[in-house]
């Protein structure tokens, strides 16, 4: 009996024992597994944003702002990084060869960025398919703008002038939608424009405030503040109205062209791959800083619309948006470089 009970002793002890050695592994196994702690939370590093265009344009300006409320509400840097040229594909292809893992962004225009899947024909990524769209966060019609050597204070002064003096008058070309929005015009009214292009805004602004360029389409955030202090003249909104910014100032429509209307957008892109959970937490944030009243009344002074779109909404707006440019790029005539 007394041998009996001395083994049962010594099952109970190796029992705990045991249990003692494997408690530790047992809860860090499920701690490994638990969804609390299968990642870091996002952001939990410096975030960097890559603006495929020269600094001071309107994409610039804008992300600039964002990035400063996101920074705010997240507690983590989100670093602009300018990467012009190339009409943009510079840096839209970095973006789309980054890691895919919410720590490099892509911030742009919409429509440029979406035409140049078709006018180039040996473009270094798929647009559609080598980036996923995350937010859009910005939407504003363009200015007419004009330097003040042109000595015109209308659309329908320029259009006067172009027609007597077929392509003397120069434009600015920063990208695929200005060039088009120009063209468009010049075909519409009859005129000859001489196309100069720029690798972004920011220069191309600079040669119409030393006006060694005549006239260019320009977002109202980077045109707007010269306007206000008369280094250059808006001739016309872009937009189906006039910008509350610029109540004098007609729209293209109304003044020369029945029927036009360009409406530039931005967005935030990020690689394919990219973890739904990281893009919906990103998304959820640019939300969270397009309602601070702060920054809707800097995009506000800007000419701008703080526009949000979340995730699913915006890749079925970049779709239609896809369909739509590439259809007019076809139209135009003109050849994929």
């Amino acid at each position: 009996m007394e041998v009996m009970i001395c083994a049962a002793r010594m099952r109970q002890v190796l029992r705990e024992r045991l249990a003692r050695v494997l408690a530790p592994v047992v809860v860090a196994a499920c701690v490994a597994a638990s969804p609390l702690h299968a990642a870091e939370p996002y952001p939990s590093k410096p975030v960097k944003v890559i603006v495929p265009y020269s600094v001071g344009g309107g994409t610039d300006v804008l992300t600039r702002a964002l990035a400063q409320r996101l920074a705010e509400v997240t507690g983590q840097s989100f670093v602009v990084e300018n990467r012009g040229g190339a009409d943009a594909t510079i840096g839209a292809a970095m973006a789309a060869k980054a890691p895919a893992d919410g720590y490099t962004l892509l911030a742009v225009s919409g429509v440029p960025f979406l035409l140049n899947q078709s006018a180039f024909k040996d473009l270094p990524y798929d647009t559609m398919k080598d980036l996923v769209p995350v937010a859009h966060f910005a939407a504003l019609p363009m200015l007419v703008v004009s330097a003040n050597a042109l000595g015109v204070d209308s659309a329908k002064a320029l259009v006067t002038q172009a027609k007597a003096s077929p392509n003397k008058i120069n434009y600015a070309g920063t990208d695929q939608m200005t060039f088009l929005g120009m063209e468009m015009i010049a075909k519409g009214t009859g005129t000859q424009l001489a196309h100069i292009p720029y690798k972004g805004a920011g220069p191309a602004l600079n040669d119409l405030l030393g006006n060694h360029v005549s006239v260019m389409l320009a977002s109202p955030s980077s045109a707007m503040p010269h306007v206000r202090e008369g280094r250059i003249k808006a001739l016309a909104v872009t937009g189906s109205k006039r910008s509350p910014a610029l109540p004098d100032v007609p729209t293209v429509s109304e003044s020369i062209l029945p029927g036009y209307e360009l409406t530039a957008w931005f967005g935030i892109f990020a690689p394919a791959g990219t973890p739904q959970a990281v893009v919906d937490k990103l998304a959820a944030d640019i939300e969270r800083v397009l309602r601070m009243p702060a920054l809707v009344k800097q995009f506000e002074s800007l000419g701008t619309d703080a526009s949000y779109m979340a995730p699913a909404q915006f890749a079925g707006f970049v779709g239609s948006e896809y369909a739509r440019w590439t259809r007019a790029f076809k139209e135009s005539g003109v050849a994929p470089k």
